[in-house]
């Protein structure tokens, strides 16, 4: 299992989508602007999600982001906010098969209880 990367949620990645370092997309999917791409993702419980990953333009670069009600639906489900932490990782398997993983790491909770955090603050 390799990370691609990490980061904390921001305030757009909670209520919008989920901007993925441009550097990165590479290793993700090879995508041209304005192209758009759904990718499995499995997160800590095994459940799949596919999520749409698309390319905007900013300035030289493209801004890789997964969006849409999917997304939206993940950060609800998982109870996430700004400042939560997501790691995303890239497994493959015998076959050489490509598939993709993401974990959480809440901040601001004392436990996790039935999947749904706790928070101190």
């Amino acid at each position: 299992m390799e990370i691609i990367f990490k980061k904390p949620l921001s305030e757009t990645d909670v209520n919008h989508r989920l901007a993925i370092p441009s550097k990165k997309l590479a290793e993700i999917a090879k995508l041209s602007l304005g192209e758009k791409v759904r990718i499995a993702v499995r997160d800590a419980t095994g459940h799949q999600w596919s999520f749409p990953l698309s390319t905007q333009n900013e300035g030289k670069f493209l801004k890789p982001v997964i969006s849409g009600k999917e997304w939206l639906e993940f950060v609800s489900r998982k109870h996430l906010r700004k400042g939560d932490n997501i790691t995303f990782f890239r497994e493959t398997n015998e076959n050489n098969e490509v598939t993709f993983r993401i974990e959480i790491e809440f901040t601001g909770v004392s436990t996790v209880i039935f999947g749904v955090p706790i928070r101190t603050s």
